[in-house]
């Protein structure tokens, strides 16, 4: 009739018997997407809404602080750009000014240690 080994194993409950079984087949069907249509369907396929604000994130943090800076010293009044313009005028021409001295600094400095190898 049935093998010894069947019987023990029937025994014991941690192992179902149809596991165990010769003549049982193995199993074909995995998925189906049957209903799944219909349910997508029932509301209605939507397109992605676009977002209003494009994403920071992945950005150097340098350039979007300095963006947000920017986009902040933009919005004055036009007295205040007037001021700002004059002071940045001001500034330039002070780093001009120091950009000058220090060339001339450093041609005496080149001149000097050209006499000193003669």
């Amino acid at each position: 009739s049935t093998s010894p080994w069947l019987k023990t194993a029937h025994s014991c409950s941690s192992v179902s018997p149809a596991h165990l079984s010769v003549n049982a087949m193995a199993k074909s069907k995995n998925h189906t997407g049957n209903n799944q249509v219909y349910k997508n369907h029932r509301n209605g396929i939507k397109k992605t809404r676009r977002p209003k604000k494009m994403s920071m994130q992945g950005m150097n943090c340098k350039f979007v602080r300095n963006q947000a800076f920017a986009k902040r010293g933009m919005n004055c009044t036009p007295e205040g750009k007037e001021q700002r313009l004059v002071a940045q005028k001001e500034a330039q021409k002070k780093m001009e000014e120091k950009k000058v001295v220090e060339r001339a600094n450093r041609l005496k400095e080149l001149e000097e240690a050209a006499k000193s190898k003669k």
